[in-house]
C-alpha cells in the first residue's frame, strides 16, 4: 500500500525542490540526470513501473534505499520475520520530490527506517550539528523503540545497515566542509551506539573511509552461539579492491539486559589477533 501526505515550509539551506512541482519537470531533471528514478516498493518485492509506484529522487537516495530493502529487509523476509512491506513518500508544499521516505517491513515482525531527503526533515536532524552554509546530507535511520525489540540477529543487521548509512553520511558531509563534516560525524556516531549499546558504552576514535566497514548487501551473518544473557553473532563481509576479492571477520558481542539486548563490542578479527571495532 502506497500513501502520500502534503505538509507546507521550505528548507533553510540545503537542496531545494520547491520549484519541481510537476512531473514533467522531474522528467525533465531525470533526463539531466539530477535525479534517478525510484520505485517505491521494488521489483524484487513485485512492484512495477507504473506511475503509482515511480518517483525521482536524487541518487544517494536510490542507493540508500537498494541498501535497506535488498540487504536488510530481504534477509528477514527469508528468515520468515517479515512478510508485508510498505514504502510512504512525504513531500513539502507543492513539489513532487519527496522529503522523506518511510519504510516499514511487518507481519510478524515490526521494521521500520526512513530515508531524508530535503526539506525540513533534513534540516531538523542536522541543525544542532551543521553550521547555516554546510549543505545537509540524508541518511535512514532504525527507529530507537525498534531496535529494543530485536533479536541478536536481527540487532546485528540493523546496526550494520545503520553503521553503512552512517559512512556514506560522513563521507557526503565531509566533502563539502571538512571540519563541520567531522563535527556532524562525532555527534551523529554517539547518537548511533546511544541506540544500540548501553549507557556509558566506551567507543574508539571513529573512522569512515569511502567503503564501508560494515554493508548490508555483502556481510553476513555465519553463526551465533547465545547463552542466558549473552550472546556472540560471528560475520563476514566480503569485498573486493579492482581484481582482489576480500574477507573481513566480525564477532559482535551483546548482553541482554532490562528485557533488550545491547551490543557491547565489534571485534575485527584477522591472524594477528582480535581489534576492537565499536
Amino acid at each position: 500500500m502506497l500513501g502520500w501526505f502534503k505538509k507546507r515550509g521550505a528548507p533553510a539551506t540545503g537542496p531545494d525542490y520547491r520549484h519541481v512541482d510537476s512531473r514533467e519537470k522531474a522528467e525533465d531533471l531525470h533526463r539531466k540526470g539530477e535525479l534517478q528514478e525510484l520505485l517505491l516498493l521494488p521489483p524484487e518485492f513485485g512492484g512495477e513501473r507504473i506511475p503509482p509506484n515511480v518517483v525521482y529522487v536524487p541518487p544517494f537516495a536510490v542507493e540508500l534505499k537498494a541498501r535497506l530493502d535488498l540487504g536488510t529487509i530481504s534477509q528477514l523476509a527469508r528468515d520468515g520475520h517479515v512478510t508485508r512491506y510498505t514504502a510512504t513518500p512525504t513531500y513539502e508544499g507543492r513539489s513532487v520530490v519527496p522529503t522523506q521516505i518511510h519504510i516499514s517491513a511487518t507481519e510478524p515482525g515490526n521494521f521500520t527506517g526512513t530515508i531524508s531527503i530535503w526539506g525540513e526533515a533534513v534540516q531538523n536532524e542536522r541543525e544542532p550539528v551543521l553550521k547555516p552554509e554546510a549543505l545537509p546530507v540524508s541518511e535512514f535511520r532504525i527507529e530507537a523503540s525498534m531496535i529494543e525489540r530485536l533479536g541478536p540477529n536481527e540487532l546485528v543487521r540493523a546496526f550494520i545497515a545503520d553503521y553503512e548509512a552512517w559512512n556514506l553520511y560522513c563521507n557526503q558531509l565531509c566533502s563539502r566542509d571538512r571540519e563541520t563534516g567531522m563535527q556532524a560525524a562525532e555527534a551523529a556516531y554517539a547518537s548511533l551506539l546511544e541506540k544500540y549499546c548501553p549507557a556509558g558504552q566506551t567507543r574508539q576514535p571513529i573512522a569512515f573511509g569511502s567503503h564501508s566497514s560494515h554493508e548490508s548487501a555483502s556481510e553476513v551473518i555465519l553463526e551465533m552461539v547465545e547463552s542466558k544473557d549473552t550472546c556472540l553473532v560471528k560475520t563476514r563481509h566480503s569485498k573486493g579492491t579492482g581484481t582482489l576479492a576480500m574477507e573481513d571477520d566480525y564477532e559482535y558481542h551483546l548482553k541482554q539486559q532490562d528485557g533488550r539486548w545491547y551490543l557491547t563490542s565489534v571485534l575485527y578479527v584477522c591472524d594477528d589477533g582480535k581489534y576492537e571495532g565499536l
